[in-house]
């Protein structure tokens, strides 16, 4: 086995200098005297054969060879930080906080309704969420950035693990009175004022599947959320489709045509995480916490669609 003649440490000042462009903020960074950084990162550049910074009075720069292996020293640290998290949690699984992505369209509404079920059902489940679109939610799960991930689509790797946490269906809402009576048929929606989330959301692109439109039919107008897309229908500007989870919260107190689809028009909402990450049941935990959250949801969007239709 070959023995290397660097260190952690060494590549953590190293990502420190890259990340500050500085040697005296990376030392104030990572707790070390400047003078001790500065020598490290000398045997680190001695034990490599390259420069990895070019030192400049007011700034600091990576080098071409500093570019090309700084990514390399994250990924060694990425790699560490597992080691010890898969060690600790090989110990006590609850010790270490789950890392969760979740996109833009739930983290606002099941949030807040999880967390306090994670008191009564988890037996101290800690979870540090992180709000992602899909495809970033993607990439950090494959990258072991995060350990798993709330999403509304399916997998797209063999390698990972599923809870179909439950069916959400979505609702048309528009301006008083611009909506027809009863259920709504695909056919009858009016493209030219069905409004959107902007590229990149998941729900815009549900919503363009379900409905078998083309963006380029549209509504021009698109909104960088769902409040927004919201207070634009209720304006009088168009429609706009909404989840079941968003409902009570962004259709509460304004004036709004709220209609259900007919047939079953909605999203599969997803926990997704790699297959080999050890703490599977804290994640079975989770999925039960997502979908008692979520059918909880459900319900009270039908019960509060159902009032507004009889007021």
């Amino acid at each position: 086995m070959r023995n290397h003649d660097f260190t952690l440490r060494q590549l953590q000042y190293a990502v420190a200098v890259a990340d500050t462009q500085g040697f005296r903020r990376a030392a104030e960074l990572c707790g070390v005297s400047q003078p001790s950084l500065s020598a490290q990162i000398q045997r680190l550049e001695a034990a490599l054969g390259v420069a990895l910074f070019e030192r400049h009075a007011r700034k600091t720069l990576l080098t071409p060879e500093g570019r090309d292996l700084i990514e390399s020293m994250r990924e060694v640290l990425r790699s560490a930080d597992r080691l010890e998290q898969t060690a600790a949690a090989r110990l006590d699984p609850y010790s270490v906080p789950l890392r969760v992505g979740v996109i833009p369209t739930i983290a606002p509404y099941l949030l807040p309704r999880i967390i306090p079920r994670m008191g009564e059902q988890g037996r101290g489940l800690k979870v540090h969420w992180l709000e992602l679109q899909t495809r970033d939610c993607r990439s950090a799960l494959s990258e072991g950035e995060i350990d798993a991930m709330v999403i509304a689509d399916p997998a797209i790797s063999p390698a990972t693990e599923t809870v179909e946490v439950g069916w959400e269906p979505f609702y048309m809402v528009g301006g008083l009175g611009t909506l027809p009576e009863g259920r709504i048929p695909l056919d009858d929606i009016d493209a030219d004022r069905l409004m959107l989330l902007e590229e990149g959301h998941c729900l815009r692109e549900h919503t363009l599947s379900l409905c078998h439109l083309s963006a380029s039919v549209t509504s021009p107008f698109r909104g960088t959320s769902l409040p927004t897309v919201v207070q634009m229908a209720a304006a009088g500007l168009g429609q706009t489709v909404i989840p079941a989870s968003a409902l009570m919260r962004e259709a509460d107190g304004r004036t709004l045509d709220i209609r259900r689809f007919r047939g079953q028009i909605g999203r599969m909402v997803r926990l997704i995480w790699r297959s080999r990450n050890p703490r599977h049941e804290l994640m079975t935990e989770l999925g039960s916490c997502l979908e008692g959250a979520l059918a909880a949801a459900v319900d009270e969007a039908e019960v509060f669609a159902r009032q507004s239709l009889a007021g």
